[in-house]
């Protein structure tokens, strides 16, 4: 075995003792890489990310946490995207490594060919403790698109200020195409004109004119 599948099968196996019963207990099913509770209109995504820079000694790795509503980021990027079959938690439409959700933030672990046992009980029990402390609350905040909406429509509270999309045009049409949907058009087009009468460069200003003349908030 070579020591890279060898750090791989340990940093599964401690996802596999340590995470993955908490995560199953709140119904997330596994599929691929990614734990996935899937409620509907919303999605709740879990996986490890693991870092660029690795040695056939060392593996250093993150987790993230996504919550994925279907059909939002293609309608925004419009024709020509297309939909992931099988989402990580980055292609949420909020996304954040829980460890930003704490006082102590971002977590990365780290994991060498000479470590024993200890070490990866060390690391499970911190992974652990964060999904119990951050990533599930984060997830119970989101059951549904209404909570998704609102979370987008109103200012960030401090400690949501690492929830991706911190690009708050992002936040505006995102939200407008989720009232939409639930039908809440006089909600949609506050979103729609709060971006419009902006000053400020936008971050992507092509894209945002072209959704501008392919969206309405009152068209069915």
């Amino acid at each position: 075995m070579t020591p890279e599948r060898a750090l791989r099968d340990r940093r599964s196996h401690i996802f596999k003792t340590w995470v993955a019963p908490t995560l199953q207990a709140a119904g997330f099913k596994k599929r691929g890489s990614v734990y996935v509770r899937d409620l509907g209109s919303v999605q709740h995504l879990f996986n490890h990310e693991t870092g660029k820079i690795n040695t056939a000694g060392k593996s250093s790795f993150t987790t993230n946490c996504g919550i994925h509503v279907p059909g939002v980021r293609v309608l925004y990027w419009g024709p020509g995207s297309v939909e992931s079959k099988a989402p990580q938690a980055a292609d949420g439409i909020l996304n954040v490594r829980p460890g930003m959700l704490t006082p102590t933030g971002d977590r990365w672990w780290h994991l060498t060919s000479s470590d024993g046992p200890e070490k990866d009980d060390e690391v499970g029990q911190e992974l652990l403790r964060l999904v119990e402390v951050a990533a599930l609350p984060f997830f119970d905040r989101f059951r549904d698109e209404r909570a998704v909406a609102e979370f987008l429509s109103q200012p960030r509270r401090k400690e949501d200020r690492f929830i991706d999309p911190r690009e708050d045009t992002f936040e505006l049409f995102y939200a407008a195409i989720l009232w939409k949907r639930l039908g809440c058009k006089d909600k949609c087009r506050e979103c729609i004109e709060r971006e419009r009468s902006k000053t400020k460069k936008r971050y992507g200003a092509k894209t945002d004119e072209a959704f501008f003349a392919r969206f309405s908030c009152d068209d069915d």
